[in-house]
């Protein structure tokens, strides 16, 4: 999937966003209501804000299309949503934002996550995404009369075999459903 850069890091930003808000949380001292550490925490729950507002611009005022294409198969993907598990259980046991080491070590392990769910795919299988009510499907369609697989991202009921829809492509192999059984 070649997806530009920038675009990716802010996906993958958005869908650990409620990580930063763990953050947050673990952060405060009670009973003062203060931060300890404001310098780190609040950089990165911005920086999580920032990325969630892009990602949602994106999908919302997206609205140009393609002729219809006719679905074929569709498989849900978004049931890997289970995978974004880990850096949270980690984020509970292991994290001190005291120790220098322990923040690079975590920096590094978000950056290999990075890596493993741009390279596998599965960069939009993301919480945020299924929050504001997108899935991502596996998706076989028929376009101008040859068949092809890719993803399609969708807001909205689950795509069924025959059904007609625009697209619009985000990237290589993916494309934002931006109407399904158009009228015209």
């Amino acid at each position: 999937m070649k997806l530009r850069f920038l675009s990716s890091v802010l996906i993958f930003i958005s869908a650990y966003s409620p990580l930063s808000v763990i953050f947050l949380i673990q952060d405060f001292e009670l009973p003062d209501w203060r931060l300890k550490h404001p310098e780190i925490v609040l950089p990165i729950v911005g920086i999580s804000i920032i990325s969630c507002i892009v990602i949602w611009a994106a999908v919302r005022f997206l609205k140009t299309s393609t002729p219809t294409v006719k679905i074929v198969k569709v498989s849900n993907r978004s049931g890997e949503l289970v995978n974004y598990s880990i850096p949270y259980l980690v984020s509970f046991f292991v994290i001190n934002l005291d120790d220098i080491k322990m923040l690079l070590s975590f920096g590094f392990f978000m950056v290999i996550m990075y890596w493993m769910t741009l390279k596998t795919h599965n960069i939009f299988v993301n919480p945020i995404l299924a929050c504001l009510g997108y899935n991502l499907y596996d998706v076989q369609y028929e376009k101008n009369g040859q068949e092809r697989e890719d993803f399609f991202l969708v807001k909205g009921p689950r795509l069924k075999a025959s059904d007609q829809c625009r697209i619009v492509e985000l990237s290589e192999q993916l494309f934002l459903v931006t109407a399904v059984n158009p009228k015209v």
